[in-house]
């Protein structure tokens, strides 16, 4: 696997008492996969910790064979990651919701003019941003060479994962032309 393969979804902290608990700061959207049993990756991707204990109540974790204070505290400011594979099978979406790996990389199109790709995606308190990468023609007719189109109806008709595709309203080009 390579690192495309994995999605960031927690950082450890401090530990916390003497038994061997980390403080887990959750970087997803989907709590419920830290549990008994979950495996996730450290940063090399060849490294698997175990969870023994999670809980969620103040967000401390035990992970298997770091149940000693000492053997913890090299865990602490780890990144944690799962496959996206795994990802998939254990988060489940609600209608019209996607991945976040899902969405970037997207091609954006307002009708069949394309307007250029997804490049990040940032959160603005309940909505999101797309942060989009405008197409070479539009910075070649001197167009920002980035913009952003809010995750609102107002901007974005439908999203196809499978064609990895995002069409927008007319709504759209007027942020690229107003950027």
């Amino acid at each position: 696997m390579s690192e495309k393969d994995f999605v960031q979804v927690a950082k450890l902290g401090k530990t916390v008492g003497l038994k061997g608990y980390i403080k887990l700061h959750n970087l997803s959207d989907f709590p419920l996969q830290f549990k008994k049993d979950a495996s996730f990756f450290l940063e090399n991707g060849k490294q698997i910790l175990k969870i023994k204990h999670y809980n969620q109540a103040n967000s401390t974790v035990l992970f298997q064979d770091y149940e000693e204070l000492e053997k913890s505290k090299i865990l602490t400011n780890c990144i944690l990651f799962q496959s996206i594979e795994q990802s998939r099978q254990t988060c489940k979406l609600k209608k019209d919701e996607f991945f976040y790996f899902d969405i970037l990389e997207c091609e954006v199109f307002d009708e069949n003019t394309r307007l250029g790709k997804v490049v990040d995606i940032l959160e603005t308190g309940a909505s999101y941003l797309f942060q989009i990468q405008s197409d070479e023609k539009w910075i070649a007719k001197k167009y920002p060479k980035t913009f952003f189109i809010p995750y609102l109806d107002k901007f974005v008709k439908s999203i196809d994962i499978q064609k990895r595709e995002i069409l927008c309203t007319k709504d759209a080009f007027l942020i690229l032309e107003n950027s």
